[in-house]
């Protein structure tokens, strides 16, 4: 099924680098007719991984610390190791993702993505997928942690889709659009 994203405003928030799991999931978005804007820490470029290589720059759409909930319609939090692990040291995306939740907008994480989420005490009571090393912290942080290529979890203010690794990416992508379309937005 395709879901219709017209006038649906996506952050992919992200660190300065070591980005992975990124083209496709903002593919979707833009082919849905979303607008997917990257927002991170520094202005500037952002650099994406493939794994241990660099790959593609893009261009920062907006800083981290003037994000506004009230901007944005949904977030995609891309994985790879270096990217969560540096954006949950950012005060400011960690501030951004947890008022993007109190609006109850959609959030969507894949790999080691939630790991920002911990972050802002995200996770707690919500049935959650990451990659496989990532499930004690998801545990020890009060998620539900299972072993699916994608989970919708709506037992929460907000849905959050979560997702395992790029083999995964047909089902996250999949599962992103479908939440973060307007008839999903009012659910």
């Amino acid at each position: 099924m395709s879901y219709e994203l017209k006038g649906v405003r996506v952050a992919f928030v992200v660190a300065n680098e070591g980005i992975e799991e990124v083209l496709r999931p903002w593919t979707a978005v833009v082919d849905a007719g979303g607008t997917a804007e990257v927002v991170a820490p520094r202005p500037g470029m952002v650099e994406t991984m493939r794994h241990l290589d660099r790959a593609d720059r893009f261009p920062v759409d907006q800083v981290t610390d003037r994000a506004l909930a009230a901007d944005y319609d949904a977030v995609v939090l891309p994985g790879g190791v270096a990217n969560p692990d540096q954006l949950r040291t950012d005060a400011a995306a960690v501030d951004f993702l947890m008022a993007m939740t109190e609006a109850g907008k959609p959030i969507a994480a894949i790999c080691h993505g939630p790991w920002t989420l911990i972050e802002g005490d995200l996770v707690a009571g919500r049935t959650v997928t990451s990659w496989p090393s990532l499930q004690t912290d998801l545990r020890n942080a009060g998620a539900y942690w299972v072993d699916r290529d994608v989970v919708v979890c709506r037992q929460g203010i907000n849905t959050l889709v979560t997702s395992r690794k790029p083999d995964d990416l047909d089902a996250f992508c999949r599962a992103c659009t479908a939440a973060f379309a307007p008839t999903s937005l009012a659910v």
